[in-house]
């Protein structure tokens, strides 16, 4: 997830290097033992870093990291999720597992896709949903009153830390949801295809099951020992929940995914959300248009910032070079240049019903529009250009029959 790096305080080096040093003692770790050795001790440092309210040195180790030790860097950036979205609390003498989780929707409209507060109602029958067919049995967990936008997002470590820790508290009592205010909530950018969250935190008595999936029968309809699988699961809480979500995402197409902690979700949302924006957008210039998505042309091209940062996919009719509509695919995890991305798209593509694609070999620098700060995208000729949608009347539709 890329974070907002606005300076607060000035990072120090000394806490830099000890954070680093530790995320290499733990990459370089030989046995179980040894793991846990530098777990606990990288874990202490970046609970403390988190609680300054500062993400500076968190951010300057990582990229120390990231141009000296790629293992250490990828060790590194798991403990700081897991410090974010996990814990163990005590409440009565006993002890919990604690995990903020979130619930992806990727979804697509030519109207506005809502964002912002849920209703009670509607938030009370996502409670049973996710109780019935996800969670595991007597876990406590709450939910935040909200739909978030990418933009609605907390920014930065120490901010989703905080919003981790209140979802913490409300799971842990289980005597109501957290509310949000929306007023505090960033404003929403309009797209066509666009990825909404739950957000909430379970709570559970130590070593005990989360997930429906991390259980077996004992008292069910199936064997002892067995259990569902994430896919049986997953076809369950799409079948119920897509029904509870309707009212929210009136004029929208939406794809329930499935609930999981909270970075695990997040990057889940974002590798589905390209296929699904691509399948959108054709869905969008075929219906809107009028046309078959074999009329259409993909004209695909690599962007780069320092390294390869992104494709982006210029939509034109097979007959014109004038760029309707354009997708950013945008690299993630751990893909870079050696990653075969242009297969993945050209696959999309055809299974959108697109065979016309023009690949180009130009390494194009990330550009935006001046005005409006819309990206650019590649034309047939190999220029980068806005794309612009045609008044109504300007394109002779192909009736379809």
């Amino acid at each position: 997830m890329k974070k907002s790096r606005v300076p607060h305080r000035t990072k120090s080096p000394r806490v830099v290097q000890e954070l680093s040093r530790l995320a290499a003692g733990l990459a370089a770790s030989g046995s179980r033992i040894e793991d846990a050795f530098w777990e606990n001790r990288l874990a202490a440092k970046i609970h403390a870093q988190l609680r300054t309210g500062d993400d500076q040195n968190l951010e300057a180790a990582l990229d120390q990291l990231y141009d000296t030790d790629p293992a250490a860097y990828s060790e590194f950036i798991y403990a700081i999720e897991a410090a974010i979205e996990c814990t163990f609390l005590t409440r009565d003498d006993r002890s919990y597992d604690m995990l903020m989780f979130a619930v992806p929707v990727l979804t697509w409209s030519r109207f506005s896709i809502p964002s912002g507060p849920i209703a009670g109602p509607i938030l009370a029958n996502l409670r049973v949903q996710l109780q019935t067919h996800v969670l595991a049995a007597d876990v406590r967990f709450a939910l935040a009153d909200c739909l978030f936008s990418p933009d609605q997002l907390p920014r930065g470590y120490h901010l989703t830390h905080e919003l981790a820790t209140r979802l913490w508290a409300a799971a842990l009592t289980g005597e109501r949801d957290l509310h949000m205010n929306p007023g505090q909530l960033a404003e929403t950018g309009r797209f066509l295809s666009d990825t909404r969250y739950l957000l909430g935190a379970i709570a559970t008595p130590q070593g005990n099951p989360m997930f429906r999936w991390q259980e077996t029968d004992q008292a069910g309809s199936g064997p002892v020992g067995s259990k569902l699988s994430k896919e049986d699961i997953l076809h369950e809480w799409q079948s119920h929940g897509v029904e509870v979500l309707r009212p929210l995402f009136q004029g929208c197409a939406f794809e329930l995914l499935m609930p999981d902690g909270f970075f695990s979700a997040w990057r889940m949302a974002d590798r589905l959300a390209r296929p699904y924006s691509m399948h959108a957008t054709i869905d969008f210039l075929q219906t809107t248009l009028n046309i078959s998505p074999d009329s259409l042309r993909a004209v695909i091209a690599p962007f780069y910032d320092q390294w390869l940062e992104e494709y982006r996919v210029g939509f034109t009719l097979k007959d014109r070079d004038d760029v309707l509509y354009g997708i950013v695919w945008a690299l993630v995890g751990d893909e870079d240049d050696n990653s075969d991305i242009v297969s993945q798209i050209e696959a999309t593509l055809r299974e959108c019903g697109v065979t016309h694609t023009t690949l180009l070999q130009t390494r194009f620098l990330l550009e935006y529009c001046e005005e409006c700060g819309a990206p650019l995208f590649p034309n047939p000729d190999g220029e980068v250009v806005h794309a612009e949608f045609p008044e109504e009347g300007e394109v002779t539709p192909i009736h379809l029959h």
